[in-house]
């Protein structure tokens, strides 16, 4: 974010356990030409990679690294989802289960 006024992303907090310290809006209630002023990657998956690499000490190869295998965000670090058909992953499994339900009941003697 370059100049745009950060201060349109928050709002004081309704709730007396905040102490009216601000908080972050909610974004359904932020025009999408103004959340787009903070610069932040539009895709969800992009976005996780790129929270993965903060959390790695801004590092793409410590995220590569990640041991925090508790982390909801683990299996999507690469930038890649492993749970979605289009998945490198998920279609070699695709594939190897193909070929294994081919080769069920065959003799190879």
């Amino acid at each position: 974010m370059k100049s745009a006024d950060k201060s349109i992303f928050l709002e004081k907090s309704s709730f007396d356990v905040d102490g009216g310290n601000l908080i972050g809006r909610n974004p359904h209630e932020i025009s999408l030409a103004e959340i787009r002023q903070l610069e932040h990657v539009e895709s969800p998956i992009k976005a996780i990679r790129a929270k993965c690499i903060d959390c790695s000490g801004k590092s793409a190869v410590e995220s590569r690294k990640c041991v925090a295998i508790n982390c909801p965000l683990w299996p999507l670090r690469m930038g890649v989802n492993p749970f979605h058909a289009s998945s490198r992953v998920a279609k070699r499994e695709v594939a190897n289960f193909a070929i294994s339900k081919n080769t069920e009941g065959t003799c190879d003697v």
